[in-house]
């Protein structure tokens, strides 16, 4: 087998080891599930959006949505935050993502990121 060969297969071992088999997305509200009644920015917080979303680019792994809460980020505690991080940490996925306004998306990034 050439060096090649053996490259080739490493790469198609580690491609298919490291193959997402199930996505939990974890749904907090903002922008993405926000419903705008007027230019004066009055708005509700809907349903979750992503699972459409992704099921009309027909993804190639499973998933599962999870709407935890309908929060504007700006309102998002570090309660919320510890809700996130439990519901992670309990879970058997590997993979996760976590649908999150923009205005306190950092603070909840260090929040979680020692999980």
């Amino acid at each position: 087998m050439g060096f090649g060969a053996f490259i080739d297969k490493i790469s198609f071992f580690n491609y298919q080891t490291n193959i997402m088999k199930r996505l939990k997305i974890i749904t907090t509200g903002g922008t993405i599930d926000k419903l705008y009644f007027d230019d004066a920015s009055e708005y509700k917080i809907g349903q979750p959006v992503i699972g459409d979303l992704l099921n009309s680019f027909n993804v190639a792994f499973n998933f599962e949505v999870l709407s935890l809460m309908k929060k504007d980020s700006l309102h998002m505690t570090d309660d919320d935050r510890e809700l996130i991080k439990k519901v992670i940490e309990k879970s058997d996925e590997d993979h996760f993502l976590i649908t999150h306004g923009t205005d306190s998306m950092v603070d909840t990034a260090h929040f979680l990121s020692n999980i």
